[in-house]
């Protein structure tokens, strides 16, 4: 038998001492049986069968007030036991009780040392609210005259009863954000932490992800059992649904993170998190109250829901579990280590700059990582999403790069680049850098690191840094050829470069470019050159030569200059980073 059942049997066991003290007034019915339920102080059916409540719960309908029970039956002898024929009733506390009907799919046996979990569920005509007090396993004898009842168990009910007709129930179990907690009534040792919320837009609307942290402390394997977590929000309730559809099971000591999907309305901003349970009511006839779809089993009937605990959110500091406190440009970022997506991949930020391209209305941000492979066998490109997100809270999506590498060999580092497109109010003071795991949570996307970071000063130096070259212009002159022949004008750059390359460092046709554009006086650009960093027509140290041609001379007013950025390749088109002005 495990701890946990142990434990909610023995509540039953006191629970029936309260009623034989007279902490529960119970009816009649039940207290004519006086002699009955001093038999039944254990919290026994029969020699073999045990009893536990799992839920209660209340909840109004048009049809009245509709009152469900699930209790969970233990046989712990070593032989298959009957089920023993009796009636479920509950008392309220102001003495009236009213017997439940079965589900048609309760057990009616059950084999050695199984637990089996009943349902029972009846719909009373009336408006009026029910507080429950007790319930009772009734064996009742129809063949004798009179016909006679007994009781064969008595249990109390106090803050475990969901009265879901409530707009602000709560469940009686509160607990803070990041607090580990179990959840009561179900027969499991694993405890969750709340560690993760934000809120998310999609094409569907805003959806909450929730990210629960799932700890196995026994010594056993154990599979997480269906539940749920709805948002309240003032007296209205959203629905979530967990996001892994497969069954997870964690060995002993495992943690794994589970997620939930709560889709929510415009500007609606939930005050708790609601951990619910539901069971299947199925019966053949209309008294059911209608039929709906169980989210827990997936069976036709009704759907039994119960709160059983309530979660505070998170505040600011709070919500983003993988925040650092502080972060170094170029050292290793802490991926969160039960994300696969780094596997056996190390990550690091190298470059960060933001700027003011000329002739654009908005700001671009650069971040390029450098990943490398710490692994002695090739691995696939981590897949990794990004944002930045400002001071003021706003979050900007990176765009990576179009092409990447297909797969990273050991020893060896590649650099991959992120654009962030921001607007011209973006400061970029206390900025956070987050990289995101689409596919844990799939389709919404999580947090596995978030760093802080600053950006770096832009200089008119004649050393340019584009990680992992360092270009230092040693001499550059411009000028302009005019061809008679079609009164055609190029443009020439002679540089004299002196590129050194960091070891280790992978540099492919994906890496970005040199992207030169020439401007008469009024910022028109008049041409534009490209100079790669791989191929036959390289950029090398010593002297070359760059031209532009078919610049027209009634095109441009004098004098002429060159921009030199960094160019970028993403799906969104081409992005540029500015690094120096030529004339």
């Amino acid at each position: 038998m495990s701890k946990r059942w142990k434990t909610t049997l023995t509540s039953v066991v006191l629970g029936t001492a309260i009623i034989m003290q007279g902490g529960i007034s119970l009816p009649a019915a039940a207290a004519d049986s006086a002699a009955s339920v001093e038999e039944a102080v254990s919290n026994h059916l029969t020699e073999a069968i045990q009893a536990a409540i799992k839920g209660v719960s209340v909840e109004s309908t048009p049809d009245g007030s509709r009152v469900a029970v699930t209790v969970r039956l233990y046989n712990g002898s070593s032989m298959k036991q009957r089920i023993p024929d009796y009636e479920l009733r509950v008392q309220t506390q102001d003495g009236v009780e009213y017997a439940l009907d079965a589900s048609s799919d309760n057990k009616k046996a059950l084999k050695p040392m199984e637990i089996g979990e009943l349902v029972y569920m009846s719909t009373v005509d009336s408006k009026t609210s029910m507080k429950l007090a007790g319930l009772t396993f009734v064996k009742v004898d129809p063949y004798a005259y009179p016909k006679t009842e007994t009781v064969l168990l008595g249990l109390p009910l106090g803050s475990e009863v969901w009265y879901a007709s409530s707009g602000t129930a709560l469940p009686s179990k509160e607990v803070a954000w990041a607090e580990a907690f179990t959840i009561p009534g179900i027969n499991s040792d694993l405890t969750y932490t709340p560690i993760g919320y934000e809120k998310q837009n999609t094409d569907k609307g805003p959806i909450g992800v929730v990210t629960l942290l799932a700890y196995n402390p026994a010594s056993g394997r154990e599979t997480i059992p269906d539940f749920r977590i709805d948002a309240r929000a003032e007296q209205k309730t959203y629905i979530g649904a967990r996001t892994e559809k497969d069954t997870i099971s964690l060995e002993a000591g495992e943690k794994k993170y589970i997620h939930f999907a709560i889709p929510l309305e415009n500007n609606v901003v939930p005050s708790r998190l609601l951990v619910m349970t539901s069971d299947t009511f199925l019966s053949g006839s209309s008294q059911a109250g209608g039929t709906t779809a169980s989210a827990a089993s997936g069976k036709a009937g009704v759907a039994i829901d119960v709160g059983r605990v309530a979660v505070a959110l998170p505040n600011a500091n709070q919500a983003d579990p993988a925040a650092m406190s502080g972060y170094s440009m170029g050292t290793p970022i802490a991926v969160d280590p039960l994300s696969k997506i780094m596997d056996n991949t190390q990550v690091a930020l190298v470059e960060l700059h933001m700027s003011q391209n000329p002739g654009e209305g908005y700001k671009t941000a650069i971040g390029k990582f450098i990943l490398t492979n710490k692994g002695d066998k090739p691995i696939p490109t981590p897949a990794f999403d990004t944002e930045l997100v400002g001071s003021g809270g706003a979050t900007y999506s990176g765009v990576r790069q179009t092409n990447v590498s297909a797969s990273l060999n050991p020893g060896l580092s590649y650099v991959v680049s992120y654009v962030f497109n921001v607007p011209q109010t973006e400061t970029g003071e206390g900025l956070f850098l987050r990289l995101l795991d689409s596919q844990m949570a799939a389709p919404y996307k999580v947090a596995v690191a978030s760093v802080p970071t600053v950006l770096q000063k832009e200089t008119d130096s004649d050393t340019l840094q584009l990680y992992p070259f360092d270009i230092k212009l040693v001499n550059s002159t411009v000028g302009t050829n005019y061809a008679a022949t079609n009164s055609a004008y190029s443009y020439k750059m002679k540089l004299e470069l002196d590129i050194k390359q960091a070891d280790n460092v992978v540099v492919d046709q994906s890496f970005s470019k040199l992207h030169f554009e020439v401007v008469d006086k009024l910022g028109r650009v008049l041409g534009t050159a490209d100079g790669s960093f791989t191929g036959a027509q390289r950029l090398v140290s010593g002297t070359q030569t760059i031209v532009t041609n078919n610049i027209q001379s009634e095109q441009f007013e004098f004098p002429i200059s060159v921009n030199v950025y960094e160019l970028f390749e993403t799906p969104n088109g081409q992005a540029k980073r500015f690094l120096k002005t030529l004339n």
